[in-house]
């Protein structure tokens, strides 16, 4: 008889072994339901699992056959990605269904470390964030499961998934490399997460078909050999035989020359623009044997702010997926649902300019942002049933969507009010990882000193040149101008009739760490600041990471009272427009604050019922339209949506679950925080459909949204993309 395994992790662990719940509480999964097994049960923390190794279960390579074998037979994986941190925990069972629809058989999802460890030690596998839940959802729909651990993933994400606190720990970290700091915490986080996987693998009973180490190590600079054989050695001693390791890289054999871990089978990645026979070539070169792997079939492609949308044609798509199905070779389909970058989630590239990732993640892929089936959708559902034969299953239809309209709201303070604490001095300006901040904005301040002299042009230069990644300068809180790091670069202003100790302000915002290439040690800050060549000193810095609930929540009432009467005056069909409340300090960082509620056929008598209802919740979801603000980031009940930018584009809105609304007659929230500059009668308005192309920075004028009652329309300039 086997012996049941028995591993401590190196976490923090309470008195009987389990991890301490310092984040959320943290979800335990039930236990795996399945057929008995002879042996006895095995049990680890707050797990509990058929014993190893079920009989007639495996999945391998056939280097034979140039197969997958499940059980013994040849298995072409079908595969479409989805992320769980990227879609609410309320949809994931309805887009796995959609997917399964689709023709596929396997789901694909990164395991993003930075969500599962938000802060050193402290691990949250609960609520949104309850991996394990959306692996028991997949395996109930019928799918297999692809596990790409990483450590480091991109995705878009920031830092490429890794947490930014590393960082904070060692500012010169060497990510994905022998480090010895890099080492220590990620082994303590596959030591966290590999046991509670273990369960879920093939071998052992559960849908985990494929796990993959790192991702795309081939185009990192770093190309540190004997780190890839560890990190084999690490998921080896978790996964043994239960389920296959592999990785991904680019089809290009410079590629495959760092990226490829002995002992582990290389796949490659590519695009509806590539010869498909040409990069499974490229795979050939370092497998010559076993099954053609595709892990990475590009359905569109990722937009950045300032850029027109990315989109690709179905037909491009179908064609390369026509030749995988002729040829039997496994893909997937990245993505096959793309989601949002809740929050401040969403990372950069860095090609020749920095380049920060849209909230939208919307990917021109065949399952929307929204998780509608669109014509791509339906015409990849289309081929792949001609080769797996005719389904039944009845036509999937757009849910419905939800326009209520414009929604007045009053400035209620300044952006200050949201700061976690007193402001931390030092002699010059600190990065966001020294004052263990990760996201959001931090306000660096000082003054002229007194014995400045101002040039006879009365001009002076201000110049900022490690600016990371955008700052809105104001002398004695005048708005002067911006210093950016995005194209066109800008890291100095002339700032006119500067005098000696006038207040100098930079609100600096963190608009996501780059998270592809060999600059992710992206630390995030002002850098040191010169006037006229002269380094400042004497600085104060308030922090404005926007992740105190709390102190959010305390504000939205306060405000609340104070401005109801006034909201509710304006908001009336029948008011003038000079009853709507013109915003007084329309260019000064400052917190918004609008309240309504959802029309009565949106009424339903019980709480319960805003909880999962065959995968959709009752509220219709809705888009936000940010048409005539500048720059921020909104709260809908007290959930960050995501970033706004529309004078810049191509978003325009941002995707509003539905079950983050509450029904009539509660009154919903919104809690706005703009840094640029608000229109001079600030609204918003649910609409129900988003915008995700329109004008971008240098294009001609921006759209218009649709404006309450006696206001006038607004247009937007859009001429710089700073």
């Amino acid at each position: 008889m086997q012996q049941c395994e028995s591993r401590r992790g190196t976490g923090r662990h309470g008195s009987d072994g389990t991890i301490q719940r310092t984040a959320r509480d943290l979800q335990a999964p039930q236990p795996w339901r399945g057929p008995p097994c002879a042996q006895r049960r095995c049990s680890y923390r707050w797990l509990s699992w058929p014993c190893w190794g079920r009989r007639g279960r495996s999945f391998e390579i056939s280097y034979e056959q140039d197969a997958f074998l499940k059980d013994g037979q040849p298995f072409q994986m079908r595969s479409g990605s989805l992320h769980y941190f990227r879609v609410p925990r309320v949809y994931w069972r309805d887009r796995l269904r959609k997917l399964k629809r689709a023709g596929l058989n396997t789901v694909a999802t990164y395991v993003e470390w930075s969500l599962h460890e938000p802060t050193p030690n402290q691990f949250d596998l609960g609520g949104e964030a309850n991996l394990l839940h959306f692996i028991q959802l997949a395996e109930e729909e019928g799918l297999l499961v692809n596990l790409r651990v990483g450590p480091y993933i991109c995705a878009e994400r920031d830092m490429g998934g890794l947490p930014p606190w590393l960082l904070s720990l060692k500012p010169d970290i060497k990510l994905r490399t022998r480090d010895p700091v890099f080492m220590h915490y990620t082994k303590r986080w596959l030591d966290v997460l590999m046991p509670m996987v273990r369960p879920l693998l093939y071998g052992n009973g559960g849908p985990i078909i494929l796990v993959q180490v790192e991702n795309e190590y081939g185009s990192y600079p770093a190309c540190d050999r004997p780190y890839l054989i560890w990190l084999r050695d690490l998921f080896r001693g978790h996964v043994h035989d239960a389920a296959v390791l592999y990785t991904t890289d680019g089809a290009g054999a410079s590629y495959l020359n760092c990226g490829k871990i002995p002992g582990v089978y290389a796949t490659v990645d590519f695009g509806s623009s590539s010869d498909p026979a040409a990069a499974f070539a490229t795979q050939r070169k370092v497998e010559p044997h076993g099954p053609l792997v595709n892990s990475e079939y590009y359905t569109g492609w990722l937009t950045h702010w300032a850029e027109k949308e990315q989109t690709v044609a179905s037909g491009d798509v179908l064609r390369g997926l026509r030749w995988m199905m002729d040829n039997n070779a496994s893909f997937n389909f990245y993505v096959f649902m793309g989601g949002t970058n809740f929050g401040f989630t969403a990372g950069a590239n860095f090609g020749k300019d920095y380049q920060p990732q849209l909230t939208s993640y919307d990917y021109d892929a065949p399952l929307s942002e929204a998780g509608d089936t669109t014509h791509k959708y339906h015409a990849i559902r289309g081929l792949i049933l001609q080769y797996t034969g005719a389904d039944a299953s009845p036509m999937l239809r757009v849910s419905p969507k939800l326009s209520y309209g414009p929604i007045l709201l009053q400035r209620v303070a300044d952006i200050q009010a949201l700061a976690t604490g007193p402001p931390t001095t030092a002699t010059y300006p600190r990065d966001f990882e020294e004052l263990r901040q990760a996201f959001g904005y931090i306000l660096y301040e000082t003054r002229v000193p007194a014995d400045y002299t101002p040039k006879k042009d009365n001009k002076a230069l201000f110049m900022a040149q490690k600016i990371r990644d955008r700052g809105v300068v104001f002398v004695d809180q005048a708005r002067r101008g911006v210093l950016c790091r995005t194209k066109p670069q800008r890291s100095g202003l002339s700032l006119s009739g500067v005098q000696a100790g006038q207040r100098l302000s930079v609100l600096v915002e963190n608009q996501g760490r780059i998270n592809y290439g060999g600059r992710l040690n992206d630390t995030k800050g002002l850098g040191n600041v010169t006037l006229d060549g002269r380094v400042l000193r004497g600085w104060t810095m308030t922090q404005l990471p926007l992740n105190n609930q709390t102190k959010i929540d305390a504000l939205a009432r306060r405000a609340a009272r104070r401005v109801e009467r006034r909201l509710n005056a304006a908001a009336n069909a029948n008011a003038s427009a000079n009853a709507a409340p013109r915003d007084p300090k329309q260019d000064v960082p400052g917190v918004y604050l609008g309240r309504f509620v959802l029309p009565p056929e949106y009424a339903f008598p019980s709480r319960e019922r805003l909880e999962e209802h065959d995968g959709q919740p009752p509220l219709p979801d809705t888009f936000l339209d940010t048409s005539g603000w500048g720059k921020g980031v909104v709260f809908v009940n007290g959930f960050n949506l995501g970033r706004y930018w529309p004078s810049v584009g191509p978003q325009v809105t941002l995707y509003v679950p539905g079950h983050l609304l509450h029904p009539p007659p509660t009154q919903n929230t919104l809690l706005v925080v703009e840094t640029d500059r608000a229109p001079e009668i600030p609204y918003l308005n649910l609409v129900d459909r988003p915008t995700l192309n329109g004008a971008v920075c240098g294009t001609g004028p921006g759209g218009a949204a649709t404006a309450p009652a006696g206001a006038p329309t607004i247009a937007v300039s859009r001429v710089s993309c700073c």
